[in-house]
């Protein structure tokens, strides 16, 4: 999703072609450098989960207004899925691929509810929220884009609606931070692994 939105905001502003996926992969593995270097471990994130919330809150709002105004003024779609049982294969692949992705951050609520007494019953109570309440904005989006544009829809919802540019750039980088972020999360973890391997 990172390198989506990093390509979904230089389209919208050239058309051009002349940045290729190497150039966003750069771009991204340098923010998210520069983020993990300035959070070193997931205790310092404290103040980034309120930034984090409120970029993908932005996200889901936008995408969801524009997508719900697409499809009151589209004809009629096409809820077929296209492709040979191949391509459909990978893409149920990638598709689950992007749903665990879209879920790490169940690990921060179960992180923080251990500061509390009883400790597994806040863990619990953290992860149900998560998985219950907090999935419900994800697809949210998802229905509302499937039911908006049908099959033709972007594997990047942001590259199918219409709308203000500016809008849709704001959108693109909320994306692109609140990723950034997710990503730290998943891969702070293996941090002191990689210390304590370079330290021998």
């Amino acid at each position: 999703m990172c390198l989506k939105a990093l390509k979904a905001i230089y389209v919208l502003f050239r058309d051009d072609h002349v940045m290729k996926l190497p150039y966003f992969i750069a771009i991204a593995g340098f923010a998210c450098g520069l983020f993990a270097i300035g959070i070193p471990h997931l205790s310092a994130l404290r103040v980034w989960l309120g930034f984090s919330t409120f970029f993908s809150l932005v996200y889901i709002v936008t995408t969801f207004v524009l997508s719900l105004r697409d499809g009151i003024e589209a004809p009629a779609r096409d809820y077929s899925i296209p492709g040979t049982t191949t391509t459909k294969i990978f893409s149920t692949i990638g598709a689950a691929a992007n749903t665990v992705f879209a879920f790490n951050t169940g690990m921060l609520p179960e992180i923080q509810a251990t500061v509390r007494q009883p400790v597994v019953k806040n863990m619990m109570k953290g992860l149900f929220f998560q998985f219950t309440v907090g999935v419900l904005p994800l697809y949210t989006v998802t229905f509302m884009g499937y039911w908006a544009y049908g099959s033709n829809t972007s594997t990047y919802l942001l590259n199918s609606v219409n709308g203000p540019v500016w809008v849709k750039t704001m959108a693109n980088v909320a994306a692109f931070l609140q990723t950034v972020i997710a990503l730290h999360v998943t891969i702070t973890p293996p941090y002191p692994a990689f210390s304590i391997f370079l330290e021998t």
